[in-house]
């Protein structure tokens, strides 16, 4: 369960409602114990295995967890019955809910399932567009489009990430707008810490190729001894990139530490100085998306330095809390970070903007705007059923 359905379940549950948080999994994280709203797990129908870190060379233990990734996908994809629907679909009727919160395009399908058997309300919230997505086949992003093409239409409100997002959806479907409910940071540090020297870098997230780590790695071959790159995060990519930096010679330069907990990120982060997203922007997914990263390096009171891509433009362009970089080569995401190693005093200024910028997109603005459209929804059923 990853930050943003922690904190709307949250919000929703102070705001008075009784919420169940329904997914598939075998375990219940240990920081999800004693939330104020109900966690119920579902076992999934098709068990992908994984294989040990240590005895298994990575390549192959990547290829088989890839390959049976792609096996779990293919196999639920039939008639558009995704993979769990019938169980969510189940096991939400018997929760009685007055709206279903479909959280991406893989719970949509059982939601509006719901509405039909009950007469619930549905909020599709489109954290990413799985129809354009590049870790997936070409049959299964036509198979994503046309589910969510026969099912956004029943959805009573539509909530989304990024301005361009809500574009691209309202566009490609002729709905209204979206709502645009940002992922901000649930805390935003009070002051920034003084830039360090070495210039202390950050990478945080997932460990996957689009990601464009290896370049940034590469990367700091031309920092060497001028600035330092932690990288936190998870993946099965990690030995990948452990290996690339021992080959490189940057073991004294690039580190990895364990991911932070899903809330604590921000607090984690603000022991650096610049939050570094090199994506080269492969998809329109990527294009488009505003990340959990760049709202947690921002509320972290990291400069940014994020690529020239529609989604950080979105969120950075008016602001001096960020640069815009080329991602395309090593050489060129050296060189742009470069510039900021080269002027401490800069990359000061760039954190105070980003904390000034953070507060605008701050977790307790975002959840007005939700809280208003759900307001909006049980007015409307209220005032129906009168």
């Amino acid at each position: 369960m990853d930050a943003r359905v922690r904190k709307q379940a949250a919000t929703l549950a102070a705001a008075g409602a009784t919420v169940l948080a329904l997914g598939v999994g075998s375990s219940v994280a240990p920081d999800l114990v004693g939330v104020p709203f109900e966690v119920g797990l579902l076992e999934p129908s098709f068990r992908q295995p994984r294989l040990g870190r240590d005895d298994v060379w990575w390549p192959l233990r990547v290829a088989v967890n890839l390959t049976y990734t792609k096996a779990s996908t293919w196999w639920h994809l039939g008639r558009h019955v995704f993979s769990e629907e019938m169980q969510l679909s189940s096991a939400a009727r018997d929760f009685k809910p007055d709206i279903v919160h479909a959280y991406n395009i893989r719970t949509l399908p059982a939601a509006v399932r719901v509405k039909r058997l009950t007469g619930a309300l549905v909020v599709y919230d489109c954290r990413d567009l799985y129809t354009d997505v590049e870790y997936v086949s070409e049959r299964t992003r036509r198979k994503y489009r046309e589910a969510e093409g026969q099912s956004i239409g029943h959805a009573d409100a539509v909530f989304t990430v990024s301005e361009p997002f809500a574009r691209i959806l309202q566009d490609r479907y002729g709905i209204p707008c979206p709502t645009v409910i940002h992922n901000g940071p649930t805390i935003v540090m009070p002051t920034p810490r003084p830039t360090a020297d070495p210039v202390r870098l950050f990478f945080q997230g997932a460990y996957r190729p689009n990601r464009n780590l290896v370049s940034l790695i590469s990367a700091m071959r031309y920092l060497k001894g001028r600035a330092t790159l932690t990288m936190q995060g998870f993946g099965d990519m990690e030995g990948r990139l452990r290996e690339h930096v021992a080959a490189s010679g940057l073991e004294d330069t690039v580190t990895f530490i364990a991911a932070a907990e899903p809330l604590r990120v921000v607090e984690s982060a603000s022991r650096f100085d610049v939050g570094i997203i090199c994506y080269k922007g492969d998809t329109l997914n990527l294009q488009s998306t505003v990340p959990y990263k760049l709202m947690d390096y921002l509320g972290a009171g990291l400069a940014v330095a994020a690529s020239d891509l529609p989604g950080h433009r979105s969120v950075l362009d008016g602001s001096s809390a960020g640069i815009l970089i080329d991602p395309s080569s090593p050489e060129s995401i050296a060189e742009a970070l470069a510039s900021l190693v080269a002027d401490p005093q800069r990359v000061d200024t760039m954190k105070a903007a980003a904390l000034e910028l953070a507060r605008t997109y701050q977790w307790e603005e975002q959840a007005r705007r939700m809280l208003t459209v759900y307001e909006s929804l049980t007015a409307s059923r209220e005032a129906a059923d009168a």
